[in-house]
């Protein structure tokens, strides 16, 4: 085995009960990451966050312990992104480095799929 990382990012939907669109962007991220890159919990490093600024409700590592509460022993950091003009708004950012196999497989999902258009297919 050795360390691997992926990234990913996904947009939180604007709702009136922002906790609850960012505790379903974290598990929809989260679940579509682990599932695509054979990750356990077990052998996650850590898991590092980022999220905009108007993103001012919930922090994403706190989202994550909600949505997945067997991820407790796993170390989570989140901060914020810098104030960029033009950056895309209600964003979170991810990075998780594990024991695993690779090459990675990064996801990048909702609005935050424009961060990405290598990764869209082109078929």
């Amino acid at each position: 085995m050795e360390i691997v990382a992926v990234r990913g990012a996904i947009s939180v939907a604007t709702d009136s009960d922002e906790r609850s669109a960012m505790v379903g962007a974290i598990e929809n991220l989260l679940r579509s990451l682990v599932k695509e890159n054979n990750i356990s919990p077990e052998r996650i490093v850590s898991i590092q966050f980022t999220q905009t600024s108007d993103l001012i409700h919930m922090n994403a590592a706190a989202a994550l312990r909600i949505a997945f509460p067997d991820y407790s022993a796993v170390p989570l950091f989140c901060s914020q992104e810098p104030e960029i003009i033009g950056m895309l708004p209600r964003t979170v950012r991810v990075l998780i480095t594990w024991y695993g196999e690779g090459p990675s497989i990064p996801v990048y999902l909702g609005d935050a799929a424009v961060l990405r258009p290598d990764l869209q297919d082109h078929s």
